[in-house]
């Protein structure tokens, strides 16, 4: 209905047509965010099977075995809405993810000679807010309730993004170090 009143206030159309169109657009993010999240999981099953397992078992490389794993934890997880727990935790490693992203896009274009300055301001603010989030839902959140699963996942967060941190910092602190890419001055004929 928010798509429907917004687009009858800006372009004129009536909002039954808007809340139709939005309903669509609504429903096609979910169906197909959730076919990506299902396969990209199943991808990451099957390659974590292979790497338990020298041989895996013909059960776990199976696509329906493993799809059904994860559409069974999406279940469980709608069911018992266990995802209100997660969901702080997710939208505070989104947004790092999109800090670390920037950062590592200005030591690129640092490396490059190019300015990068533009980058480092909101990948700083990004990477603060994100790691004070994820500070107070350990201390706040997590810590009390006891949720030890939640407390790992929080603390890997936070020493992964202060490790990305310290490679950052490395990278601009060190510049005359060599990157381990080769780079050849010609172009083989």
């Amino acid at each position: 209905m928010g798509v429907g009143g917004m687009l009858e206030q800006s372009l004129g159309i009536p909002s039954y047509y808007g809340t139709v169109f939005g309903t669509l657009l609504i429903a096609g993010f979910l169906a197909t965010t959730i076919d990506a999240e299902v396969r990209l999981n199943r991808y990451f099953l099957e390659e974590l099977w292979a790497s338990i397992f020298y041989r895996p078992p013909a059960l776990l490389r199976s696509y329906f075995f493993n799809s059904f794993l994860c559409v069974g934890t999406m279940f469980l997880l709608g069911y018992t809405n266990a995802f209100l727990s997660i969901w702080p935790i997710f939208g505070s490693a989104n947004q790092l993810l999109a800090a670390l992203t920037l950062l590592g896009i200005a030591v690129w274009l640092f490396r490059k000679g190019k300015k990068y300055l533009f980058l480092i301001y909101p990948a700083l603010f990004m990477m603060v807010t994100a790691l004070l989030a994820l500070v107070y839902l350990l201390f706040k959140v997590y810590g009390p309730e006891g949720n030890w699963t939640l407390i790992a996942v929080d603390l890997i967060l936070i020493g992964l993004a202060l490790g990305v941190l310290f490679l950052t910092l490395k990278a601009f602190l060190f510049r005359n170090i060599p990157s381990p890419v080769k780079t050849h001055s010609k172009l083989p004929t």
